[in-house]
């Protein structure tokens, strides 16, 4: 009797399971074609209207829930800032299943008084490996630079020098359409203030990349995705704008699509001018002298920025792709600084020296690449792609120094330097990716990556020690150096994404072997190569793992866990033990010894969205080994920076992310990042020299809020609002800072014409300030910059109403079987 009783309850279950149905698709942006995510999506009864079943979109902007009872339904699609849409369908025994291969959602416009108010689009997204930022309604970069845009992106920071950082890291790698692009930590600092703000798309914040991406930076990877329309017959815009300091640019952009090719270009002209300043109070404890300045700077430059693509469809199955970028540019420096050297408490300075610098150079950057895609279905394909990138910078710097002795009366020297410097760099990329969706609910991924970069850099000096000018120098050979560095990577990778009941997984390993060659010379070593010293040369083998878990706790509520292990290659400059001198308060040199610091990086993510409102927690703990610091010591009166591999460190933090509208027209994004961070002390032979650190520990916070506002008439304003709180560096701390950003934007002509207004930094505030000490010495540091004022128009032509190409999953038959994918849940 059990046996018969449980052999029928088998037989009820098999049944009840199999008038069971399933529903899928997958939701799209009307205007862009992109896939949206997080997107509600309900099933009703429809006789009724009461809700049976509920899910959201996934990273691919797919959705599947099963397990539903044959009938009558009705599926209503709905997201924050777009128009809801429904769609009736319905499941039997004979048709269990049904399938909706595209839906698009279109933005929402809505009527406020009778007056047209232009809804504007979401600016950030939050997907399950990223945040994605749409940058072409920051008001407050119009008219800038990539560096601009980069300020204005939550948790992103940028100091005065160009130095990036993320989550308080400045370990973090920097793409340009999800490749290096030819970035380094040496070159990026330049490369992005040439990239016109109005050429890129969105930003993507990438803070704990899969198994599929390069493990470099722990903090994580941002990519910069530069524009490249996909409408129908051709669209493009001209802009120019002019700004407070006397800069100006120009530039247009044209795009064209049919069924058979793709084409975009590019091209923009930046006249760079700014002003600012540094200052520095330095004590010597141990001999109570001190030594300050206080310095005023002014930068120029000007480049040329051109871009250009074409793809060919092949076959419905085959596209090639050509691709490439360039700039070209010039800069122009001129600070004047006076050294004040003497005794503290004393009256007046036992002497000034008063210090003229001029520099300049070109700089120009090269980048192609070829691409080539082949779809053997919809969830099934291969892609290779293979770049090439070249930076070459000129840089020549000019040090005119006079000093006068005021304690003894001696009369005043002359002095007079030239150091010229020749950056060469080189780099190639092969990539081979390769997806394949097996089952629903089953897809692997797999690659190879190889990253092959050369580096040959020499540097010169040419001094006169009796005149200002430069009448009688000559080469002053110890300063010559010539600095080459080798860095070639090979990776494998595979990634499987399956289910395990309602969560989604997503389990990843990454293997790479990479090999260092560094050789430094010395003017002797250059002209006699009997005397050079064996290249430093080392190899490393290590693997990379990556696990994430998604659960959808409800229709609008998800949480995620994941954890990748990372790490962070010292870059060239690093490497490099030749002494430099062009600044008079301190020598730095490098550490070819250093090695890579790796973390382990875990987080805990949480969403949760509302009609008008998404709320975003994520919590981070990143402990990091073998530290790559840079620490400063005295000897002998002169301090001295290098690089080392100082000790461990552990952060961990909380990022709160909010975004909300209100009546229509106001749309807040709020991200306030509390972190903690603690670096363990140290104790270091340099010489003769022990340097040592404490241990230190911090806890600081940032917080950004972006308020913008749509008026009547066309009309958007935007104000952005900052703050740092006190912050933990080696050897000291950063001082805490806030600054306001501005923006206004007026369109004209049915939107065919627009004028942007911005004014950054509206209270001079933007300012950097350090503390650093050791038993030896105390510095207090200050770098700041001018506040901007842009204004710039921009007329858009063309076939801006044509229809785009349809993509080829909804030229399909839609009785396909499409996937639930990453994120979603039955």
């Amino acid at each position: 009797m059990n046996r018969l009783f449980f052999i029928c309850l088998f037989l009820a279950a098999s049944m009840i399971s199999f008038a069971q149905g399933t529903v899928r698709g997958r939701v799209l942006d009307k205007q862009t074609n992109e896939v949206l995510q997080f997107v509600n999506v309900s099933v009703k009864d429809a006789a009724t209207g009461k809700m049976v079943k509920g899910s959201v979109t996934d990273a691919k902007g797919q959705f599947a829930i099963g397990n539903i009872a044959y009938g009558d339904y009705q599926l209503t699609i709905s997201y924050v800032g777009y128009k809801s849409i429904n769609r009736k369908f319905s499941l039997s025994k004979a048709s269990p299943r049904s399938n909706f291969p595209v839906l698009y959602l279109a933005e929402d416009r809505q009527m406020l008084k009778e007056v047209q108010v232009t809804g504007q689009r979401s600016q950030m997204k939050l997907e399950v490996d990223r945040k994605t930022f749409s940058v072409d309604q920051v008001l407050a970069a119009a008219g800038g630079s990539a560096t601009d845009l980069l300020e204005n992106i939550p948790s992103v920071e940028v100091t005065t020098d160009g130095e990036i950082s993320l989550r308080g890291s400045s370990s973090v790698e920097v793409w340009i359409n999800g490749k290096a692009s030819g970035l380094t930590s040496d070159n990026r600092g330049e490369i992005l203030q040439q990239i016109p703000a109005e050429s890129i798309e969105k930003i993507e914040v990438i803070d704990n990349p899969s198994a599929k991406f390069s493990p470099e930076g722990s903090a994580g990877i941002i990519n910069i995705v530069l524009k490249r329309d996909r409408k129908a017959g051709y669209y493009g815009s001209l802009r120019a704008g002019v700004q407070n300091q006397g800069g100006w640019n120009t530039g247009g952009n044209i795009n064209y699509s049919s069924g058979t090719l793709d084409a975009y270009a590019n091209l923009g002209w930046r006249q760079r001018k700014s002003k600012g300043g540094s200052s520095s109070e330095q004590t010597y404890l141990k001999t109570n002298q001190y030594q300050n300045y206080e310095s005023e700077s002014e930068h120029s430059g000007r480049n040329l920025f051109a871009r250009a693509g074409l793809t060919w469809h092949l076959t419905k199955k085959d596209d090639i792709s050509l691709s490439g970028m360039t700039m070209l540019g010039k800069r122009d420096e001129y600070s004047f600084t006076p050294y004040r050297y003497g005794t503290v408490g004393a009256q007046n300075d036992t002497h000034i020296m008063y210090r003229n610098n001029t520099g300049g150079g070109d700089m120009n950057m090269y980048h192609g690449e070829l691409g080539y895609v082949h779809t053997f279905s919809e969830k099934h394909k291969i892609d290779f792609n293979l770049t090439f990138g070249k930076w070459k910078s000129d840089q020549d710097n000019f040090y005119r120094d006079s000093t006068e002795w005021i304690e003894t009366g001696a009369p005043t020297t002359y002095t007079y330097q030239y150091r010229p410097m020749f950056i060469n760099n080189r780099s190639w990329e092969a990539k081979l990716d390769y997806e394949n969706q097996i089952t629903d609910n089953f897809r692997i991924e797999a690659g190879y990556n190889g990253r092959f970069s050369h580096e040959n850099t020499p540097q010169e000096a040419w001094i006169d020690n009796r005149n200002w000018d430069g009448h009688d120098q000559v080469e002053d050979r110890e300063y010559y150096n010539r600095f080459i560095y080798d860095n070639d990577v090979h990776a494998l990778y595979a990634t499987v994404t399956t289910k395990l009941g309602p969560i989604g997984v997503m389990a990843g390993l990454r293997g790479e072997y990479w090999n260092v060659n560094t050789e430094s010379y010395t003017w002797e070593q250059e002209h006699d190569a009997s005397l050079r010293d064996k290249p430093f040369k080392k190899d490393y083998f290590q693997l990379f793992p990556s696990l994430f878990l998604n659960y959808s706790l409800t229709e609008t509520a998800q949480l995620q866990l994941n954890y990748t292990r990372r790490l962070r290659r010292p870059w060239g400059g690093e490497l490099n033990n030749f002494r430099n001198t062009r600044d008079a308060s301190m020598v730095s040199f490098g550490n070819p010894e250093l090695t890579p610091e790796y973390t382990n990086s875990f987080t805990l993510n949480f969403l949760k969205s509302w009609t008008d409102h998404t709320l975003s927690i994520g919590s981070y703990y990143r402990p990091t080994t073998d530290v790559i610091q840079r620490v400063t010591y005295n000897e002998g009166g002169v301090i001295y920076s290098t690089n080392e591999n100082v000790a461990k460190s552990q952060s961990a933090g909380v990022e709160l992310i909010m975004k909300d509208k209100f009546f229509r027209i106001l749309d807040l994004t709020t991200t306030v990042n509390a972190y903690y961070y603690k670096l363990d002390g140290f104790s270091y032979l340099i010489g003769d020299q022990t340097v040592t650190g404490r241990s230190d520990e911090n806890f600081s916070w940032d917080a950004r809020m972006l308020a913008s506002v749509i008026l009547p008439y066309d009309i958007s304003f935007q104000a952005t609002g900052n703050y740092r709180s006190r912050r933990v560096i080696t050897q000291g701390y950063r001082k805490h800072n806030a600054s306001l950003d501005l923006g206004l934007r007026k369109s004209f002509l049915n939107k065919a014409l627009a004028l942007s207004i911005n004014w950054r930094d509206v209270f001079n505030t933007r300012k950097w300030e350090n503390f650093t000490s050791s038993d030896s010495f105390e510095r207090h540091q200050k770098n700041w910059r001018d506040p901007n004022f842009n204004v710039s128009l921009t007329w858009n032509f063309g076939n801006m109403s044509a229809k785009k190409r349809k993509p080829q999953q909804e030229e399909m038959n839609s009785g396909g079987d499409d996937t639930g994918g990453f994120g979603g849940y039955e």
